[in-house]
């Protein structure tokens, strides 16, 4: 290799050197930099956390309601009030649905009141009532419903005396729920009453229907399919009787 060869060579890799040293530096310098930007970062992030966490340590802790202020004055929390009738939605009169819907056990003492009506306003106060709070039973071609408490319908006078048809009696209630609900669940209008004798025994009662009268239940009474409904409880029920619900 000649002198003017070798000398080109070395300046080459001179310049090459020198080229990495500068990028090495260059990149170092980079490297420090993102180090410093970092750590700025870190120290706003620590301080915004200082920040928010002395916020909610210094804030009073609210006390529950009701508050009471130095004036005396007491402000009571708002409750929000659930309505004892639960309304239910048909769209048209389903005679077996509202047998359903009926309440399935009922007291002797409980206020009442009981109409026969027609289909019509039979279904409008079953419907007002709600859940569990009326009675329905077919009485010839109209209806007869007893229901709980005071009366929805304006211009609607009810009677205060109703009869069923006592099929058994028990002394639990357990003894004839099972029977009641298989009942009606076959559409058989039925429910259980609970009576206090004069010395103090209690009787739970299978009762079938709630009509205006002894008469319009012995109708009933003589009219049902009693083989289907000894079929359904095992009960034998050819002492069935009407009795008045009080």
């Amino acid at each position: 290799m000649s002198e003017v060869s070798h000398d080109y060579v070395l300046k080459t890799l001179i310049v090459i050197v020198l080229a990495l040293s500068a990028v090495v530096m260059t990149l170092g310098g980079y490297a420090i930099f993102l180090r410093e930007e970092n750590r700025k970062s870190e120290l706003i992030i620590e301080e915004i956390r200082s920040s928010v966490l002395s916020q909610g340590i210094d804030q009073p802790e609210q006390p529950d309601n009701p508050v009471q202020f130095p004036t005396g004055t007491q402000v009571v929390r708002e409750t929000i009030s659930i309505p004892e009738t639960q309304n239910f939605f048909l769209e048209v009169f389903d005679y077996r649905r509202l047998i359903l819907n009926s309440f399935d056990f009922l007291a002797e003492g409980s206020e009442f009141g009981y109409v026969v009506v027609e289909e019509d306003t039979a279904f409008k106060l079953c419907v007002e009532k709600g859940l569990g709070k009326y009675f329905i039973t077919r009485v010839g071609d109209s209806f007869g419903v007893m229901f709980l408490g005071k009366n929805p319908l304006d211009g609607l006078y009810d009677s205060k005396t109703a009869y069923g048809i006592q099929l058994v009696s028990h002394t639990v209630s357990d003894g004839i729920a099972p029977q009641v609900m298989d009942l009606r669940s076959a559409g058989y209008p039925a429910f259980v009453y609970k009576s206090i004798t004069a010395d103090g025994r209690t009787f739970y009662a299978a009762v079938l229907g709630i009509f205006p009268d002894a008469a319009a239940a012995r109708e009933y009474s003589s009219s049902v399919d009693v083989q289907a409904l000894q079929r359904i409880t095992g009960w034998n029920i050819t002492d069935r009787f009407p009795r008045q619900l009080r």
